[in-house]
Order: structure tokens, then sequence, then C-alpha cells
């Protein structure tokens, strides 16, 4: 039986129930640390602060590979930016090695950069930089993450990689050598 797989975008609440169910079976697999403590049973694949935007290959209502765009503000220097990130990105195994993924940073990549964020920002292990630099995506050598809120702070081990998208990228990634990032949270 041949099906076609067909790109879909939408904003979080209009992701089908049916694709939802899909992404978050594989986030509680992928990285479980997200769904513990008081998000056990959470029913959310980014929090909806963050403006979860969804680009995924389905085929019907079976998930091939997801990524979502998420926004927030963080801040550099006591300076304040709106990042937007690409997250969430995951092919399921059987479709692992076809460029499905590739394509939806491609799709992301261009969403943001046509945006109003001030930079684009990801996070991600080192196995996955050369990935995401085919896409345009640059490491910020030595870059520091401070995630958390409250004086609940901890360094993140993820590498940062940045995008040029607006007026305000190079002031970010000026005092980015210099200071280090903080989030609310990790992403």
């Amino acid at each position: 039986m041949q099906t076609n797989i067909e790109l879909r975008e939408c904003a979080d609440e209009h992701l089908p129930e049916v694709l939802k169910a899909q992404v978050l079976s594989f986030l509680r697999i992928s990285w479980p640390e997200g769904f513990t403590g008081p998000n056990r049973f959470r029913d959310w694949t980014s929090h909806p602060d963050l403006r979860p935007h969804h680009l995924l290959y389905a085929a019907g209502s079976q998930l091939v590979s997801h990524l979502e765009i998420i926004t927030t503000t963080v801040s550099v220097g006591g300076e304040h930016y709106v990042v937007q990130s690409p997250t969430a990105v995951m092919t399921f195994p059987a479709f692992r090695g076809e460029g499905w993924a590739g394509r939806l940073v491609a799709a992301a990549v261009a969403r943001i950069d046509a945006g109003q964020a001030d930079v684009g920002v990801l996070t991600c292990g080192p196995h996955l930089v050369e990935f995401y630099s085919r896409a345009g995506w640059e490491l910020a050598p030595g870059a520091t993450i401070l995630a958390g809120a409250d004086g609940s702070t901890w360094v993140s081990d993820d590498l940062l990689l940045t995008r040029s998208v607006g007026p305000r990228s190079a002031a970010f990634k000026a005092s980015l050598r210099e200071h280090p990032m903080r989030v609310a949270d990790e992403w």
C-alpha cells in the first residue's frame, strides 16, 4: 500500500489529536526527563507559553517526522532578546535516513528567517552540530546556557547554535562571547 507523505504546518491548538498523541509518545521515550515530577502526565509538547508551531510530515494519520518552533525571550548581558528555536525534532525509526528531518529544519529556517525574532537559537548535543550547520546554523563556541528561575539555575550541557535573523542578531552574538544566555527553563 502506497501512502503519500505530506508536509503539514499548524499552530499548537490546531495539531490533530492523533498526531499530538504520537508526538507526545515519542517525546516521552526520547526525553523522559521532561515527563517527571509534576510533568509526569503532561499533555503538551512544549509549554503553551512558548507558542509552539508544528511542522511535520505525516502519511494520513501516521506521523513520520516532527519539529516545532518555539518563541521566547532570553537575556544576554542584561539585554532581552526574542528568539525562535526549532525543538522536538524527531523522525520515527522506520523513516530515518530519508531526509525528513532535514527538510523540516529547512522549512523551519525559512519560517524563522521570515519572522519577527531578534535571533534564531537552538540547543543540541555535539553529535547534531553538523546536521544543523548544513541548514545554516552557526555554533556559538564556548557559549554558556543558564536555565532556571528563582535561584534554581543550572548550566545546560547542550551546545548553542545561532542564526542571524534580525538587526539585533549581531549584538546578541557579540554579547554571547562574554555573557551567558539566560533562559527561564530548558526547552
